[in-house]
């Protein structure tokens, strides 16, 4: 029994079939059989492994693949020896049962026939899989066709329970032998167990809610169908039918005797249950309306009178003289630091100084240009002799001691202008250079012939796409694109889709995409599917600038019809979700000077919610995090250096765990030094056995034109190596070709 408070532990139940009064022993079973969790405390989660590892809710997938799923439905084990275990989470995450683990033999009784002596009688109905594969390769649930549910002989051909999980994508049927029959195809996948539906559905294998089958009965942690009145069948069994609209049907000897539940009493069930969308709110824009214009102002200490008087006549200048409207437009100003006004007798002089952003009062000379003043011409007039005066010894005096001359430090080098203007809203404007520069001399034209020449005919000239799409900028490349088209009336990410494969060509079509539509793109394929790749989210919303993420928030809408924060919310749960949902606001402070009572208050109220305080108050660190400046930031660590004691790094990783911690050190690090964190992630991708070829794809393309070349400088203090010596000993091929024309930059050989 759990202590106060405690989750109680799920449990494991295999479902059999009453087989002519013939019962498998308790860990064996068959490939038919049914395994379901439950757990006795409301509003929890369940999740498992079927591989005996610890189930991790916060971490389900290692290595790229997922151990850890959550449980839905009922599911089927494949063959062989399989250690089931299991854990129960509260809906908050914050409670944890202990983990039930169960081991289960799994014979495959289409193959052996027999267990032990028992020799089933009864065949087993086929259930039908519901998921195709769309045009754009996802997979979608659609209602299939599933024969009447009719008892086979046991001459007939009895078929294995559809599989509907796999690790891998699904195939095509005639790809693997299948054939167009109804109960052979889709093909079945590989993976550990057959859920019945693991998409987000819950789908009743039985065809009736587990409750309402007469004759069940649990004993010795086993399930057991008695021989009791049938229950109604379900003719047709769709994959889409939740319980509740099982338990809205009607029974049988409701329904009219001549037909079962038909299709159209289907949809008219779904069409109850599907929640009408909400209709958006009206967002009502304020009216601006101008002050009054009145001759004079009202006086008598009245101060806000006054100052919409002023206002009113400045906005009536601006509208009369377009040099004032100009003038007072251009300039981006901040707080008012000084105000004076003077009564000069025959008018009012209202002095007002404003603060401009990044720049301190008083730390540059004013620099005014005096008006050129016009001498009149002078006469020359004659020459009196003056009487010479008594000159007296002129006293020497000592040389002044020499100066001190302080030595010079050099300019700062100033940053260099990038090719795309998605490049120049960095963060910070810190000076770096990208590997890959704009070709000279360009010709989008003669380009689109070579890229149409190395596709046309059989074969592919792999070395002419690289040594064109690998060694122009941006805009160059999206010139080329639209050339192409113009030309050849082709798309030219088509024609490189048709000739390339693999990791070679998933590199050709990053480079064909411009900057925003690359991270948007990445995006969405971390969200698409079942799943989600949080490393993608975390490595794009935590390392852009509010102008960027503004950008990528448009081109989302524009290519996916789709909100980009509503597609996160629905993927992303915890403080996780709220982390990257502040971040998509892109409310961030741009400001570059540092306040250091604020840092001093911010530093306090981190140590406050982590450190000091018995549990953590994420809220607190998503705040500061996220809407404080960078170098803002960089003062508040040191601030918290001083009360703590403790790096802010090693602080994250004592009080936060999962995404919500890779997201918060990521900014952190970003803060800190951004070139050794890409550094960091390129060490990861190639670190160990086999290489993360997706993440080094994307760092590669997308740092190329920015700030590769200090990641180069940073991941050979890392690793002692330089970054093209890494390529060259985890890839091959034409890959690993355009990986190091990217990473090296330069002239294209044919051009040298």
């Amino acid at each position: 029994m759990p202590s106060a408070g405690a989750l109680p532990a799920p449990f494991i139940t295999p479902i059999h079939r009453d087989c002519n009064g013939v019962q498998l022993p308790v860990n064996k079973i068959d490939t038919s059989t049914l395994i379901g969790l439950s757990t006795d405390a409301p509003n929890c989660k369940i999740y498992f492994t079927t591989d005996g590892s610890k189930p991790l809710p916060f971490q389900r997938k290692i290595g790229g693949t997922e151990r850890t799923f959550k449980y839905f439905a009922p599911f089927c084990l494949k063959p062989g020896k399989r250690t089931l275990k299991a854990v129960c989470v509260s809906r908050d995450g914050l409670l944890e049962s202990a983990v039930v683990s169960k081991d289960f033999n799994v014979v495959d009784l289409e193959k052996s026939g027999t267990v032990e002596g028992y020799e089933s009688t009864n065949s087993n109905t086929t259930l039908q899989s519901f998921m195709e594969e769309s045009s754009d390769g996802e997979y979608n649930l659609k209602p299939g066709k599933v024969k009447g549910a009719v008892m086979k002989s046991q001459s007939r051909k009895r078929t294995a329970p559809k599989e509907a999980w796999t690790d891998s994508f699904y195939q095509d049927p005639a790809a693997t032998g299948a054939s167009n029959e109804i109960d052979q195809y889709p093909p079945i996948p590989d993976g550990p167990f057959n859920p019945t539906n693991y998409s987000g559905t819950q789908i009743n294998v039985w065809g009736a809610p587990p409750g309402l089958w007469q004759g069940m009965n649990a004993s010795n942690s086993m399930v057991t169908i008695g021989t009791g009145p049938p229950a109604p069948p379900y003719p047709v069994q769709y994959g889409f039918l939740t319980e509740q609209m099982i338990k809205g049907l009607k029974p049988k000897d409701e329904a009219p005797k001549s037909q079962g539940v038909t299709l159209s009493d289907i949809r008219k069930l779904m069409e109850e249950n599907t929640p009408k969308p909400q209709p958006p709110a009206i967002e009502y824009k304020p009216v601006w309306k101008d002050p009054p214009l009145n001759p004079v102002s009202p006086g008598n200490d009245d101060y806000q009178g006054n100052i919409l008087h002023i206002f009113a006549h400045m906005l009536n200048m601006a509208k009369s003289k377009n040099s004032f409207k100009r003038n007072i437009g251009e300039y981006r100003m901040g707080k008012i630091l000084e105000a004076k006004m003077e009564d000069e007798g025959d008018g009012y002089n209202l002095n007002i100084v404003f603060e401009k952003p990044g720049t301190q009062r008083g730390t540059t000379k004013k620099t005014t240009q005096s008006p050129i003043k016009k001498t009149p011409p002078v006469e020359v007039k004659p020459k009196t002799m003056i009487p010479p005066k008594e000159t007296k010894p002129k006293v020497v005096l000592p040389p002044p001691p020499a100066a001190v001359l302080k030595p010079v430090e050099p300019p700062k080098p100033k940053p260099q202008k990038k090719a795309d203007a998605y490049f120049e809203k960095e963060i910070e404007n810190i000076p770096c250079d990208g590997t890959l520069k704009p070709f000279e001399p360009f010709n989008a034209e003669a380009d689109a012939e070579v890229l149409h020449n190395a596709m046309k005919g059989l074969g592919t000239d792999e070395e002419s796409l690289i040594n064109v799409l690998a060694y122009r900028s941006s805009p160059q490349r999206a010139e080329i694109i639209t050339t192409y088209k113009t030309m050849f009336g082709k798309d030219l990410v088509s024609d490189i889709k048709s000739e390339t494969s693999g990791n070679f060509c998933e590199a050709l079509k990053g480079l064909c995409l411009k900057p925003a539509e690359f991270d948007a793109f990445m995006l969405k394929n971390a969200i698409k599917g079942l799943g989600t790749d949080e490393d993608v989210l975390i490595e794009i919303l935590c390392t852009r600038s509010n102008a960027q993420i503004q950008e990528i928030k448009k081109v989302y809408q524009e290519k996916f019809n789709k909100s980009l924060e509503a597609d996160i919310i629905g993927d992303t749960s915890g403080h996780f979700k709220k982390l990257l949902v502040s971040l998509l606001q892109s409310n961030r402070s741009d400001s570059k000077e540092v306040d250091r009572n604020m840092a001093n208050q911010d530093a306090k109220a981190l140590y406050q919610a982590g450190e000091q305080k018995w549990g953590t108050e994420e809220s607190q660190f998503n705040k500061i995090l996220v809407s404080r400046s960078f170098p803002q930031l960089r003062a508040t660590f040191e601030e918290y250096k001083k009360i703590s004691k403790k790096d802010i790094e090693d602080v994250l990783t004592s009080e936060f765990s999962g995404d919500i911690l890779s997201g918060l050190k990521t900014i952190v690090r970003c803060v800190k030094n951004r070139f050794h964190h890409f550094a960091r992630q390129l060490q990861k991708t190639m670190k160990g056995m086999g290489t993360d070829d997706s993440t080094l794809i994307r760092i590669i393309i997308s740092r190329c034109e920015i700030d590769l070349v200090q990641i180069k400088e940073e991941y050979k203090k890392l690793t002692g190596k330089s970054l093209e010596q890494s390529i060259t000993d985890d890839t091959t091929g034409l890959y690993q070709k355009v990986l190091l024309a990217l990473a090296t930059g330069g002239a294209p050989p044919t051009a040298k």
